[in-house]
């Protein structure tokens, strides 16, 4: 099975400050006092470098990693270009449903349109 671990970064359990909305533009979450703050807590995971970049860190990154995110984008800006893509009944982030937590959606049935 496959987990997202992006969801975690909206998960209120994680990055809710009670009254605000995990899903807010707030960038001063990644300044180096939040993330002090965050440190031995639960929301540690949050500043895991795995879970901000798939290819690893330091002397053992993929090396093809700078290749293969170049071939995603490409791929989906054409997909973007020739596709009209949507997701009936899902209007808003709040439509999708999730099993048992926000790290684990469930996909809506997408539909394809060739332009």
């Amino acid at each position: 099975s496959m987990v997202q671990m992006g969801h975690v970064s909206y998960d209120p359990e994680y990055v809710g400050d009670g009254d605000r909305d995990p899903r807010s533009f707030r960038p001063e979450r990644w300044e180096s006092d939040q993330v002090e703050k965050r440190r031995g807590t639960k929301a540690e995971v949050l500043d895991h470098p795995v879970l901000r970049d798939p290819f690893s860190q330091g002397a053992r990154r993929c090396p093809g990693s700078r290749v293969a995110n170049n071939e995603v984008l490409a791929m989906i800006a054409q997909l973007v270009l020739d596709w009209k893509i949507s997701a009936p009944g899902i209007e808003t982030i709040d439509d999708v449903k999730y099993d048992a937590s926000p790290i684990k959606p469930i996909f809506p049935q997408m539909k394809f349109e060739r332009l």
